[in-house]
Parts: C-alpha cells; sequence; structure tokens
C-alpha cells in the first residue's frame, strides 16, 4: 500500500471512439461490458437524435472497443427543478448486484441565469435489464437543496465485487459540478462520502454519511447535515474559460465532477478531478481518506492546439486498470478551447510508486 510518486499522462486522447457526448461516467457489469452514460450528445449511434442523457454499452479493452447506445431520445431520470432552466446531467454510475445505478443531477442550462453554474438536486435511477429502461421516483428528487448533488459512485471494480464490507460508496459535492464562473452558489471545495446497502440504494433513507473518525474508526450517520468531508482544497488555479463563460482569466476551484476509483492492485482510491486547464488526481489508502494530492498537470491556457489540450468530467474506468495497477485511461471530454474531443475519448496514465 506505497503512496504514488511520479505519474505522468498523455497530452492527447490516444484511445478514440466514434460516439458524441460528455461526462462519461462508468460502470463494470457483472456480464463483463463497461456501462457508461453522457451527457448532450448521441452516444455511440451518431446517426441517433440528441438528447442530454443516453446510456451506452462498451465491449472490449483499448484498442478494439465497440459502443451501443441503449436509451432513446427520453433519457434518463427527471428534471425536477424549473425545466426551462434545468436539463439532466449523469454524474456518477454503478453495477451492484447486476443492476445499474445512474446518478442524475440536475443543472443550470440558461446562458442568461449562469449556464452549467449551479445544480439544485439530484436522484438515482435504477435499471434491472442492463441500461435500456430505468426506474426512478417521478414525484421528488432524492437530494436537493444543493447537497450532495453532484454523486460518483465509489467504482469498486466489476459488479461492485472489491467493496470489503459490500456497502455501496458514493462521493458528493455540494452546490455544483464546478466552480460557478458567476458566483449565483458556492464553489464546491469539499468532497463528501456516503454509503448505503445495495438493496437499499433507491431508499434515502437508508443513505448513511461519513462524520468523521472515532477512535480511528469511520463513523457514518444517517442525517445529512453532519456529513463532514472527506478531502478539502480550497486552492484556486488560474484559468481562462471559455469566451461565452468569463473575459478574462480568473481563480477557479479544483473540487469538481470526476470520479473515484479503487485501484486494487496498488490499493489506493484515486479521485481525478481538474479545473479549465489542469488535471487535479489526489490518493487515499482509505475510502475516508487522507486523501492527498499527487499530480497535477496544465494544460496551459485556451486557445488549444491537437498536440496538447486537457478536458472536464475526468473518469477513470476500473476494467481498464493494469494488472500491476500502474497504467489507467482518464475519460474527459473538450470542446471549447479550440479542439473538439467531443466523445468517449481516452489518454494512459501512468504511475510509480
Amino acid at each position: 500500500m506505497l503512496p504514488i510518486k511520479k505519474a505522468k499522462i498523455e497530452k492527447v486522447s490516444t484511445v478514440l471512439t466514434e460516439s458524441d457526448g460528455d461526462l462519461w461516467p462508468c460502470a463494470w457489469g457483472d456480464d463483463d461490458m463497461l456501462y457508461t452514460a453522457n451527457g448532450d450528445g448521441k452516444g455511440f449511434d451518431l446517426s441517433a437524435p440528441w438528447t442530454d442523457i443516453v446510456v451506452n454499452r462498451i465491449e472490449g479493452m483499448p484498442g478494439s472497443l465497440k459502443g451501443e447506445r441503449l436509451t432513446g431520445t427520453e433519457g434518463v431520470g427527471p428534471v425536477f427543478a424549473d425545466p426551462e432552466k434545468y436539463n439532466r446531467k449523469p454524474t456518477g454510475m454503478l453495477c451492484a448486484g447486476g443492476v445499474l445505478y445512474l446518478a442524475v443531477q440536475n443543472l443550470n442550462k440558461c446562458p442568461e441565469h449562469g449556464i452549467f453554474d449551479d445544480a439544485p438536486c439530484a436522484t438515482i435511477c435504477m435499471s434491472r435489464d442492463k441500461g435500456r429502461t430505468w426506474e426512478f421516483d417521478p414525484k421528488a428528487p432524492m437530494f436537493d437543496h444543493y447537497q450532495f448533488t453532484t454523486i460518483m459512485f465509489l467504482d469498486y471494480g466489476k459488479n461492485n465485487e472489491a467493496s470489503p464490507d459490500g456497502y455501496v460508496y458514493a462521493y458528493g459535492l455540494d452546490y455544483n459540478w464546478r466552480a460557478s464562473f458567476c458566483k449565483s452558489v458556492k464553489d464546491p471545495v469539499d468532497l463528501f462520502l456516503a454509503r448505503v446497502e445495495p438493496s437499499k440504494v433507491m431508499d434515502r433513507e437508508a443513505w448513511e454519511f461519513f462524520a468523521g473518525q472515532k477512535e480511528g474508526k469511520p463513523v457514518f450517520v444517517r442525517d445529512i447535515s453532519q456529513k463532514v468531508p472527506v478531502l478539502t482544497d480550497a486552492r484556486r488555479v488560474p484559468v481562462k474559460p471559455p469566451k461565452d463563460l468569463a473575459d478574462k482569466p480568473m481563480g477557479m476551484s479544483v473540487i469538481s465532477q470526476g470520479s473515484v476509483v479503487y485501484n486494487a492492485p496498488l490499493q489506493r482510491y484515486l479521485y481525478t478531478s481538474w479545473t479549465e486547464n489542469t488535471f487535479e488526481f489526489y490518493e487515499s489508502p482509505t475510502p475516508w481518506g487522507p486523501f492527498t494530492r499527487f499530480f497535477s498537470y496544465d494544460f496551459g491556457f485556451y486557445p488549444w492546439g491537437e498536440e496538447c489540450y486537457g478536458g472536464y468530467a475526468t473518469v477513470i474506468p476500473s476494467k481498464f486498470i493494469s494488472e500491476d495497477g500502474k497504467t489507467m485511461y482518464v475519460v474527459s471530454a473538450t470542446f471549447a478551447g479550440g479542439v473538439k474531443s467531443y466523445a468517449f475519448h481516452m489518454r494512459r496514465l501512468q504511475v510509480e510508486l
């Protein structure tokens, strides 16, 4: 269980697929398929209609990936907030007990009201048929009032099999999925943790939140107001947002929607975050920390070029981690920095202990 001492990442995506969309939270199914959801695109069927959420299935390994779009224009999950101002975004995906779960948030979609700048609520959807049909409570979101509304399931490998206690774990951000450029809500600087029994994922009352440690052991409580972060990073990185979001460089918070994956060979938990021009990666020996930043990479201010570009919503699928744990692949998307890599594209991440 040695910490990561060095890391390097490819400057561009080198594993490319014929797909369309962003975000791409992933789940390794019990059938050995990789399931993933994209936001705002067509998924793995470029002839299909655009929608705000598409669920897809991918077979194969890097170099021979084949994807299939599973859902249609109906997408997944409801819009609980004002549908004139908000739409749906996938933030986390999980397979446990052969059942798929997808975390869906409502995110601001209006340029005149701070596009992408606040996420008031989120819910969980469930599929018993591997992504083709989905169940959810249409009456109310599971999480609201801007608390724990960007949900990223902890990727414990195939069918959640590496979970040491059988629980499903999920990390969450308050207020927004990344910095709020118009300052309509607070910027997220904390990463929170929750857990729930697999059979009760859809039962909001069964969720427990990390509330610190007592005598070296984690404490989980049902009261969300008592949650405490497993990671706090209030740094601000100088960035140059897309022109339609800001007209000059600014400081951006570093805690954003990405993924948390358990690297079983290394016995480390990796949280992959980002800013408009950097990747910010953290590691921990346990789900509840302590998380330490082990890697930052600056791709430079926009505009980017084809020889070097970053991206957002950095996701590491557990299925593609090498046997020794030292080689992984990071999914990310970009469209606003002068380069369009708006698809399920990956780049290699290598680490040394």
